[in-house]
């Protein structure tokens, strides 16, 4: 039981962290700052498997963070995105021309299905976009 205990600490410590800086890009010295703040957070409440797992990362932290794995991970992140707002791109043109398919034959019931469907895609597109903008402000305020 303990070592359960202790396993869904650190997957929510990781998790934790996964959420609290989807965009905001840390740099080591900040993530040790971040946990030893939990650390001593977790020990004021006597949380000993907290504390435990919360240690653990922080060694993880100190072993392996460097300043190059910061960058490759938010150039990674920015890529991802690009990619994704590519996709979203291409999504939104097959979209218009069934639409257009659609107006050209007077569909009236596929007009609307597609008109719902391009501006369901238009605000996706739109939230990764912004998406895409604060990974690539994250990466610049590395360089």
């Amino acid at each position: 039981m303990k070592k359960l205990t202790s396993i869904l600490a650190v997957v929510a410590t990781v998790g934790m962290f996964a959420s609290s800086s989807a965009f905001a890009i840390e740099t080591c010295a900040q993530k040790e700052a971040a946990l030893q703040k939990e650390i001593r957070i977790a020990q004021q409440y006597n949380n000993t498997y907290k504390v435990a797992s919360l240690k653990k990362a922080l060694s993880q932290v100190k072993a392996h963070c460097t300043d190059a794995s910061v960058m490759a991970d938010a150039q990674k992140k920015v890529a991802k995105y690009e990619k994704k707002v590519a996709e979203k791109r291409d999504d939104i043109a097959e979209i218009q021309a069934d639409l257009r398919k659609a107006q050209a034959k007077g569909k009236t019931d596929k007009i609307a299905k597609y008109q719902k469907k391009l501006a369901k895609k238009q605000a996706e597109l739109r939230d990764v976009q912004q998406d895409l903008n604060k990974a690539r402000a994250g990466l610049a305020s590395l360089k």
